[in-house]
């Protein structure tokens, strides 16, 4: 197998972390991340958006004209239920007549972008790859979000001028920690440079991931846990002033000093900006109340969905050899051929699904390969 054989299966696998190819993921609820797929033979246009999991578009729908969306969150399989009117999923029967807390989009229906175009789109000839918004999910071209799209190692996530709007706090964070044009270089190298956390003595420890606090917290937590003449306090002694440094409402202080900025268009984000949101109590409220809690969970992000699935790559290759060393040669002879059987097998899956899906895109400048380098 080439290496570019080898590069899209591991995204087929990063993309379908957590997904169980045999059985509905009905019954676990609605999951904080799975591969969802559209059956456009069960559910046409005019119909209600509806979406399956991995097994049902495996076992339910085959043969049927299926649409990759990638990932969604809190999503649950619709596959079965009265949006399909009579066809009933093969998988788990048991199922309420709809799922009251999925959202749907467009996508749904092969539609993509604020020009509600379909990918590829036989009347446009560049066929240019999409972008994803981490907070409405829906894809869109660079020429189509009002803001150039910006080649940086530390760029992560891009949310929609549309989002931005409806979650208008975030124009004070993008005045400060998005990526443009003009604080491209300083932003990543600040993403390049390891940011500080406080460890149990107050000491300030190099840390990498999407749970760095910012260094003026962690500069709060050394004046909180600090004597006034540079002597380390004991928890007991620190007073509730010095705590309330550490509870102040970052929101409020980056309004103070927010610099003028345009607020139109989309936004880039670089991978640490989850972690400067504010975590006081009335951010958090404001987050539910704009429908955006997720943008505080570490396990929200792609990455974190792709390095799942590394390891669960990793943990079952593991296993394998586990149990077949306490097989004679003949049976770990049979084991390995089943294997080879079962991983070609899905190979097949995969480039077929790859051949007829209707959106082939990712993310832009977002990628395991590139964020090891």
């Amino acid at each position: 197998m080439d290496q570019g054989a080898v590069d899209e299966l591991y995204e087929a696998f990063a993309v379908l972390a957590g997904s169980d190819p045999d059985h509905c993921s009905y019954p676990k609820g609605y999951m904080k991340r799975q591969a969802v797929f559209a059956c456009n033979t069960c559910v046409q246009s005019g119909m209600d958006p509806a979406g399956v999991c991995l097994a049902c578009a495996n076992t339910c729908h085959d043969g049927h004209d299926i649409c990759e969306l990638y990932t969604k969150r809190n999503f649950r399989c619709d596959c079965g239920n009265e949006k399909f009117h009579g066809f009933k999923c093969k998988l788990h029967t048991d199922k309420e007549g709809q799922n009251v807390k999925n959202s749907y989009n467009h996508n749904y229906f092969g539609r993509y972008c604020s020009c509600d175009r379909p990918y590829p789109d036989e009347d446009d000839r560049v066929n240019e790859e999409m972008i994803q918004c981490i907070v409405c999910e829906d894809w869109f071209h660079e020429k189509h979000l009002q803001a150039p799209a910006v080649d940086c190692e530390a760029l992560m996530e891009m949310i929609c001028g549309r989002c931005m709007t409806r979650a208008p706090f975030l124009w004070t964070y993008a005045a400060h920690f998005a990526v443009s044009p003009v604080n491209k270089e300083s932003l990543c190298k600040e993403q390049t440079n390891a940011n500080v956390m406080p460890d149990e003595k107050g000491k300030c420890l190099r840390t990498s991931g999407h749970d760095m606090p910012s260094a003026s917290l962690c500069s709060q937590l050394e004046e909180a846990t600090s004597g006034a003449a540079g002597r380390m306090s004991s928890p007991d002694s620190v007073t509730a002033q010095q705590l309330s440094k550490v509870t102040k409402c970052v929101l409020n202080e980056l309004k103070a000093k927010d610099a003028a900025s345009p607020r139109a268009g989309a936004v880039f984000w670089p991978y640490f900006w989850r972690a400067k949101l504010c975590t006081c109590t009335d951010c958090k409220r404001m987050y539910v109340k704009m429908g955006v809690p997720f943008l505080l969970d570490e396990s929200d992000t792609l990455l974190a969905h792709e390095e799942k699935a590394k390891a669960e790559t990793l943990t079952s290759e593991e296993l394998l050899l586990s149990c077949i060393t306490s097989l004679n040669h003949v049976q770990q002879l049979e084991i390995i051929h089943q294997y080879n059987d079962l991983k070609h097998e899905l190979h097949e899956f995969l480039q077929q699904s790859a051949n007829q899906r209707k959106v082939k895109m990712r993310i832009a400048s977002m990628s395991v390969t590139e964020k090891n380098k």
